[in-house]
C-alpha cells in the first residue's frame, strides 16, 4: 500500500529493517552531521533515521532525515514490490509501467484529520517550540522547511501548486523562503506581489511520503500535485481548508504552517547548505512570512533534508524520479527508442545525466542529448548530457565512462550550448544573469561503424551464468 501518513510508512520502515531512531542528538549542527557522516558511509544502504529526545525539547518532538534515501524505501513509498529495489533499471522501468495508468485524483476537502489536534493561533504561534535544525555549520540559521511541501494559489486561474522549497525560521511567527526563478510557488508568490497583495501559503514542514514526493516531481502545469499524490495512492488525499489562506492542506500532515507573504516586508534569507554540495552565496532580502496558523499533531514529526556534498540523504530518489520524468519527456517528444535514463548521484541529480539508446538513423544521439539538455525536469541547473548505445547501463558510472573514453571523439562529438536555465544556487554563476552553458557528449558507437566497430571483450552471459553455478563459493 502507497501510504500517505508518515507514521504508517514509519512502521512499514521499520518492519523492513531500515528504521534507527537515534537519541540525544543536539538540534544545534548535529543531527545534519549524524546524518551526512552515515550516507557518505553507506549512501543507499543507510536507513531512515528519526531523531528523538533533542536537547531543550520534550521526548517526542522529532526530526526525520533520509525519508526516501533507498531503493527499499522508495518502493514502499510507491507501492511497489520491494524486491524490485535491488535493480535500479528495472524498478525504473517497473514503475513508468505503474504509471501508465496514473490519472489524478483530487483532493477531498474533510473537517478533521490529525494535524488537527494542535493549532496555534496568532499570537500564541512559535515557530521554535519545535526542534528546528542549524542543518549545516555554516547557514545562515535554523531551517524548518527542508522536506517540506509549499502550498500556493494561481490568483489567475485558482491552479495549487505544493513545491519543495527551503523556509528559515526568523522570529516566532516570522519566516522566510527562496524560490529559484521559474518555479511555479514562485511565479504564483510574484504575481500576488506585483500586484501589492500579500501571498497566501502554507507549508507542510511534516509531510507524508506521497505528497513529499509529488512536491519534488516536476510536473505540468496543468496537473496540481495533490491530485498526482492523490493518483499516485489511489484515493483522494483528504484535506482540511486552511482558517487563514482558503487553501487545501493534507490532514495526515505533521506539522503545518500557515500565514502570508509580505508584498513590503523583506528578511535576511541564507546562506544554507543546498543540493550544489556548496553554500548559496551570502544572506540574500526576500519576502517575508507571516505565520498566522501552525496545525500540528501530538508527538510531531519535523521532516528534514539537509542537502550537502553527494552522496547525501535525499539524493536517491531524487535521481529516480527525475530520470523517470526524463524518460516521459523523450519520448513524449517523439524520441525513438531511449532504453534508458539516468541522473547520477555525484551530480547531485542535475548536472550528470546520462541517456542510453538503440541508434536508428544518424543524429539520433546528438538528438536525445540536445532535448535532454532543455526539457523538464533536467533543463534546470544542467551541465554535461551523456548519451550511450543499449549495451551500456547509464546508471553503471564505470560503463558510462568507458563508453566516453572509447567510443567518443572530443573533437567531433561534444556539442556546447550557452545562455541555458541556471540559478544563483549555480556555484558557476555570478552577477544577476542566471544562464549557464552545458555540453551533450556523443558517446554511442559512430552510427556508420555500428556492424564494423570492434567486438567488445567482455564474457557472454550464457558463461557467467555457468561459472557462477559451477563455482558458488566464489561469489558469496
Amino acid at each position: 500500500m502507497i501510504q500517505t501518513d508518515l507514521r504508517e510508512f514509519l512502521a512499514a520502515v521499520e518492519a523492513g529493517g531500515e528504521l534507527k531512531t537515534v537519541h540525544g542528538a543536539h538540534w544545534d549542527k548535529e543531527l545534519g552531521a549524524v546524518t551526512e557522516v552515515l550516507y557518505r558511509e553507506k549512501v543507499e544502504k543507510s536507513p531512515l533515521l528519526l531523531f528523538d529526545d533533542i536537547p531543550d525539547y520534550p521526548k517526542g518532538m522529532r526530526c526525520m532525515y533520509g525519508m526516501m534515501g533507498s531503493p527499499l524505501r522508495l518502493a514502499l513509498t510507491l507501492g511497489m514490490d520491494p524486491d524490485l529495489a535491488g535493480d535500479r533499471m528495472v524498478m525504473l522501468n517497473a514503475y513508468r509501467e505503474k504509471m501508465k495508468d496514473h490519472s489524478p485524483v483530487p483532493p477531498r476537502m474533510v473537517n478533521g484529520g490529525p494535524v488537527l489536534e494542535n493549532i496555534d493561533r496568532d499570537g500564541d504561534v512559535d515557530l521554535l517550540k519545535f526542534p528546528v535544525p542549524i542543518h549545516h555549520e555554516d547557514d545562515g540559521g535554523r531551517y524548518i522547511g527542508t522536506a517540506c511541501g509549499v502550498i500556493t494559489r494561481d490568483p489567475d486561474d485558482g491552479r495549487i501548486n505544493m513545491g519543495t522549497y527551503r523556509v528559515q525560521v526568523m522570529d516566532r511567527n516570522i519566516a522566510g523562503s527562496y524560490i529559484s526563478s521559474g518555479k511555479q510557488g514562485r511565479i504564483h508568490r510574484d504575481k500576488y506581489l506585483a500586484a501589492g497583495k500579500p501571498c497566501p501559503m502554507a507549508i507542510v514542514v511534516g509531510i507524508d511520503p506521497a505528497c513529499f514526493l509529488a512536491a519534488r516531481y516536476t510536473l505540468s502545469d496543468t496537473v496540481p500535485e495533490l491530485d498526482w499524490a492523490g493518483g499516485l495512492a489511489g484515493a483522494p488525499i483528504e484535506c482540511f481548508e486552511g482558517e487563514v489562506t482558503g487553501l487545501p492542506i493534507p490532514v495526515n500532515s505533521e506539522i503545518v504552517l500557515e500565514g502570508e507573504v509580505s508584498p513590503d516586508e523583506t528578511v535576511m534569507e541564507g546562506p544554507f547548505g543546498e543540493w550544489t554540495g556548496y553554500y548559496s552565496g551570502v544572506a540574500n532580502e526576500e519576502p517575508l512570512i507571516r505565520i498566522k496558523r501552525v496545525y500540528y499533531r501530538t508527538d510531531p514529526i519535523l521532516t528534514c533534508a539537509a542537502s550537502q556534498k553527494p552522496p547525501h540523504s535525499h539524493l536517491f530518489e531524487r535521481c529516480f524520479i527525475r530520470s523517470a520524468g526524463l524518460m516521459d519527456s523523450l519520448q513524449g517528444a517523439g524520441i525513438p527508442d531511449v532504453k534508458g535514463v539516468w541522473c547520477h548521484q555525484a551530480g547531485a541529480g542535475r548536472t550528470f545525466i546520462v541517456v542510453s539508446i538503440k541508434q536508428r538513423y544518424f543524429g539520433h544521439a546528438n538528438q536525445v542529448g540536445l532535448v535532454a539538455s532543455q526539457v523538464n525536469p533536467t533543463g534546470y541547473v544542467g551541465r554535461y548530457m551523456i548519451v550511450v548505445d543499449d549495451d551500456i547501463d547509464p546508471s553503471d558510472i564505470h560503463d558510462v565512462i568507458w563508453a566516453m573514453g572509447m567510443r567518443s571523439d572530443p573533437s567531433r562529438d561534444i556539442t556546447h550550448l550557452t545562455r541555458c536555465w541556471s540559478s544563483r544556487l549555480d556555484p558557476m554563476v555570478t552577477g544577476d544573469e542566471l544562464y549557464n552553458s552545458r555540453v551533450v557528449i556523443d558517446a554511442c558507437i559512430p552510427f556508420e561503424r555500428l556492424e564494423t566497430f570492434p567486438k567488445v571483450a567482455q564474457t557472454s552471459p550464457e558463461l557467467a551464468a555457468e561459472v557462477k553455478k559451477k563455482f558458488p563459493d566464489v561469489y558469496d
